[in-house]
């Protein structure tokens, strides 16, 4: 594929900045749309919202194809910020979604979840599964070709340090006890940010024009499974404590999805097995 013109929304976030990196290797002229600056200089950046529909109809005029990662991502915001999430994850889908019909846009990308299979989340997981729907609208009504990019759990380099690999890496090389809450038998699907970058850049290829992906690696790791391999990795004192009583109603946990289809976008040799991937999330050789 020829160098095209792309624009990232979120592209300065976790995912979305190894995304930007991708693309900008593979030789794509990229534009980041984000309320927050890129890390990477000599990066054509706008600051600004796509709830701002007078500003993406105006960047989306020359663009390619779009990347849509911006929004609310922190489950655990989620409860506190009920509206703003609904305008941060659907409404302003809408926005970029017309945005891309007026201008002809060749096809928008959609970082959607791959709890958009169950239940898990509640109004987060809602916000994904009804935006997909929308995308599907536009398609129907308008022609407007899409990719649905349902990621696994995310883990690696430029997180904001809120998810639970964070949370015990930190703990464990600090000694410090590491907490479960609920039986620990809730699985996830832990996949390398760069492998799920990887995953979305080639889904650029044409035959997955209209399409719902799955990325990661289909492989389940229980909570308690990964506190162990964690501490054992880093050599750890701390100890690991199941809070069986402090089950979240709302955890994300893959036992309640029986069957993933499509979960091996492109059967995509990963980056990073879990172990070797923490051990170079931590800087460990």
């Amino acid at each position: 594929m020829m160098g095209k013109k792309i624009l990232v929304t979120g592209g300065s976030g976790f995912i979305g900045s190894h995304i930007v990196d991708l693309l900008l290797k593979k030789k794509h002229k990229v534009i980041v749309l984000d309320l927050i600056k890129p890390k990477k200089k000599n990066i054509s950046y706008i600051k600004g919202s796509a709830l701002n529909l007078n500003l993406i109809k105006k960047i989306t005029r020359k663009i390619d194809y779009v990347f849509h990662l911006s929004g609310v991502s922190d489950i655990n915001k989620v409860k506190r910020i009920p509206i703003s999430t609904i305008e941060n994850n659907i409404l302003s889908s809408t926005y970029l979604l017309d945005a891309c019909r007026v201008n002809s846009i060749k096809r928008i990308f959609f970082a959607s979840s791959i709890y958009a299979h169950g239940l898990s989340g509640n109004l987060y997981t809602t916000s994904k599964i009804a935006t997909e729907k929308i995308i599907k609208n536009y398609n129907l009504l308008y022609g407007l070709n899409y990719t649905i990019l349902r990621y696994a759990t995310a883990y690696g380099e430029n997180n904001r340090g809120a998810d639970v690999i964070s949370i015990f890496t930190k703990n464990a090389v600090n000694n410090v006890n590491i907490n479960i809450y609920g039986n620990g038998k809730q699985t996830r699907d832990f996949t390398h940010v760069k492998d799920l970058a990887a995953g979305s850049v080639k889904s650029l290829d044409k035959k997955y024009q209209n399409k719902i992906l799955t990325i990661g690696t289909n492989k389940r790791t229980s909570i308690k499974n990964l506190a162990k391999k964690i501490v054992n990795i880093t050599k750890s004192k701390s100890k690991i404590l199941i809070k069986k009583n402090y089950r979240r109603f709302d955890d994300f946990d893959l036992n309640k999805i029986k069957k993933i289809k499509n979960t091996n976008l492109l059967k995509l040799r990963s980056f990073f097995n879990l172990e070797d991937g923490i051990k170079y999330y931590l800087k460990i050789k």
